[in-house]
């Protein structure tokens, strides 16, 4: 019975022994399970973070986007209008190309005519070319002929200069001899015409119409002096005859030897007093020699 009841006994710790070893490998089991569930939570949670970063990272990129899509809007607006702008242009271009096509047309139009001129113009300087040499050959003979004329016109000036040096001398025997034979023929001695003050001379300037006659081929300046130079002596003033000389021509005016202010000379085709002397200009031209006829 003893005998039995420990073998019962020894059933019931052998039993109790599985069921601690079985409890021990579960609780161990259980211990496990929770170790990989908590490592698996910490997984999940740091995937979690991971995914929230990412979910952050993904929205500022969204962000990042969507300004982008804003900004690639606006572009698109602005090329659009550059686009329509560029059309135009393109429009205006075009017509710019119809115009020059048109004025390309009408220049080589132009150029063909130019061309047929100038084939023309080109026939036209061959034969003015025969016509200038036959000119210059003409210019040549002319030349000759003018170094003929020029020596004889040489000549004739110095027989010219000879002539109005005699004309000069002559007037003035004139001069004198005349006045011997007034002093003979009135009282016998001294002037009875008088040299004026510059203010009778001035007077009988603007009083003389001789300024007022017609220079024409045959009243020239010579008979203006001689006629104001005796309408003076008319006056009872003594005014001489100034004749000045030119390189190719010569010219007449007037003077008065004022008492009081000297020698002073007058144009009589105008009534002016004027300055003349050797070396000076007179009317455009250059006075080589001058004299005074009393």
């Amino acid at each position: 019975m003893i005998w039995r009841k420990c073998a019962m006994v020894e059933k019931k710790l052998v039993a109790l022994s599985l069921i601690c070893v079985v409890l021990s490998v579960v609780i161990v089991g259980a211990i496990l399970m929770l170790s990989q569930k908590d490592y698996e939570l910490q997984m999940k949670a740091d995937q979690i973070s991971g995914l929230e970063n990412e979910r952050l990272s993904l929205e500022a990129q969204v962000a990042n986007l969507q300004f982008n899509i804003s900004s690639l809007q606006s572009e698109i607006v602005s090329l659009n209008n550059d686009k329509n702008v560029l059309e135009a242009q393109a429009a205006t271009l075009q017509s710019e190309i119809t115009s020059l096509t048109n004025e390309k047309t009408a220049l080589e139009n132009q150029v063909s005519s130019l061309q047929t001129e100038a084939t023309t113009l080109e026939m036209q300087v061959s034969a003015l070319q025969a016509n200038i040499s036959s000119l210059q050959t003409e210019i040549t003979l002319l030349n000759n002929e003018k170094l003929v004329l020029e020596n004889q016109v040489s000549s004739l000036q110095t027989e010219i200069m000879s002539l109005e040096d005699e004309v000069i001398e002559s007037y003035q025997v004139g001069y004198d001899e005349g006045y011997v034979q007034g002093v003979e023929d009135g009282a016998g001695s001294g002037w009875y015409i008088r040299d004026p003050t510059y203010d009778e001379a001035i007077a009988f300037i603007s009083l003389d119409e001789t300024d007022e006659n017609d220079y024409t081929e045959d009243y020239v300046c010579y008979d203006f002096t001689s006629d104001f130079a005796g309408n003076a002596f008319q006056m009872g003033y003594r005014c001489g005859f100034v004749y000045i000389e030119f390189s190719e021509t010569a010219h007449a005016i007037a003077c008065f030897n004022t008492t009081d202010l000297g020698l002073i000379y007058v144009e009589p085709q105008t009534d002016e007093i004027v300055d003349v002397a050797v070396g000076q200009l007179y009317d455009g031209q250059v006075i080589v020699r001058m004299g005074i006829i009393w």
